[in-house]
């Protein structure tokens, strides 16, 4: 009888102990405390959200490429990752935007992309107000101004900073009333500009129009685009995609330049050249005339299976995916972090200290909390966070790691702590 009741104390144990080894220490999830989640009223103002799994899961599933019908346009919430905020992470901030045609959709962006993608879904989010909405059309319009509207563009300060004193043409002020998803493109004598005159977003807030017109630099004879929100104005040198002569129009001056605004008002049909304005010009001695006009540009939605592109994948290179880890001092609680109160490592570096906690093992205890008390973990729009201790022997440093939603340590093994303060060799000095 007593070998029987060792023999099933023991074989209790055993199995505790398998069940404990079986225990995964990395389990990310949506770390609420990791974001700052904002939405705006048609009004412009902010508002909070707090469900924050429903925002950042959203265009998850299966996509579409289409928003079919009449348009209404809900809400739209900013989510901004809290803490350190790395412009080598793709995953710093979504902006996710409800609206409604045929059917229910959502419609989302990542920071790092000018890129779109959509899902139909049964039912909007609790805190989705389907009480306002605004309408927005699917083709932009250009409109003429009011005479004081193009008064105050004469007299602005605004297009005379350091050396740059632009000479506005007054006629050539024109409203835009904007479209649901595009992008208006200019070209001048059939070449078209390198930027496009501006992109329509799916976010759904009541701006007011915008305003273009046409300057001219004093100095240079350069013209210049002329753009507003509500009659603020900023400029940008009129450039042009890149042409066989080098000697391009884009080096060119407009010596003696006048514009003419010839545009009927009313909307601007998909994919149609609409004239705009006429650059009269001297060039090598001659007149020249030129037709500027404008094209709108359907925007498309990422398909199922496409990856959106980088607007910075020059400088991004391949920290772009990947997980990332963070060791600082203080809890994210909403604040931002600044240096030296965090360590941040290379992807590289992420990948390699991810692998060493997957060989952690749980154990009840934990050593001396560490001076950068805290490791958060994150891949994707998920994340995970530890809180670090470490326990001083005579030759090695144990580490341990508590999960505090799970109230689970874990303990690095040997080699993992050699890796982890190769790393971290700030948790040596703690």
């Amino acid at each position: 009888m007593f070998k029987r009741g060792i023999t099933i104390i023991l074989g209790a144990s055993l199995l505790s102990a398998c069940g404990a080894s079986d225990i995964e220490v990395i389990q990310l999830d949506h770390i609420e405390n990791q974001w700052n989640l904002e939405s705006y009223t048609k009004e412009g103002e902010f508002v909070q959200v707090h469900e924050t799994r429903e925002v950042l899961e959203a265009c998850e599933g299966e996509r579409t490429a289409e928003l079919n019908g009449d348009v209404t346009v809900y809400q739209t919430v900013f989510a901004g990752r809290n803490g350190v905020v790395s412009s080598m992470d793709p995953y710093s901030m979504k902006v996710v935007t409800y609206l409604e045609g045929d059917e229910r959709y959502v419609v989302c962006r990542e920071d790092y992309t000018n890129q779109w993608m959509a899902e139909t879904i049964d039912k909007f989010p609790d805190f989705v107000n389907t009480s306002e909405g605004i309408s927005v059309p699917r083709l932009p319009s250009l409109h003429q101004t009011s005479l004081s509207s193009k008064d105050k563009l004469m007299k602005t300060d605004e297009l005379n900073i350091d050396e740059i004193d632009i000479i506005p043409f007054r006629d050539t002020l024109l409203e835009i009333e904007p479209a649901l998803f595009g992008e208006l493109e200019l070209e001048l004598d059939g070449k078209a500009t390198r930027h496009s005159l501006t992109s329509f977003q799916p976010t759904g807030i009541d701006m007011p129009h915008r305003q273009i017109a046409i300057g001219l630099d004093r100095k240079t004879s350069q013209p210049y685009i002329l753009f507003s929100f509500n009659e603020r104005f900023v400029y940008q040198q009129l450039q042009f995609e890149e042409l066989e002569d080098p000697a391009s129009i884009e080096q060119q001056s407009f010596e003696e330049l006048s514009v003419d605004t010839i545009i009927e008002p009313g909307e601007i049909k998909k994919g149609e050249a609409v004239p705009i304005y006429t650059f009269h010009y001297m060039r090598d001695g001659e007149p020249v005339t030129e037709t500027m006009t404008v094209r709108f540009i359907e925007g498309t939605l990422l398909k199922e299976g496409e990856e959106p592109d980088s607007m910075l994948e020059e400088w991004m290179l391949d920290q772009e995916d990947g997980s990332r880890v963070i060791a600082h001092r203080k809890p994210f609680d909403g604040n931002s972090l600044t240096y030296p109160d965090f360590i941040e490592i290379s992807t590289e570096e992420s990948e390699q200290v991810m692998e060493v906690l997957k060989e952690a093992e749980p154990v009840g205890r934990k050593g001396e909390p560490a001076d950068y008390r805290y490791l958060t973990l994150m891949e994707g729009w998920k994340g995970q966070e530890f809180e670090i201790s470490y326990k001083q022997r005579s030759k090695k440093i144990d580490i341990y790691l508590t999960d505090p939603l799970r109230e689970q340590t874990f303990k690095l093994s040997s080699k993992g702590a050699e890796v982890f303060l190769d790393i971290f060799p700030e948790y040596e000095k703690s």
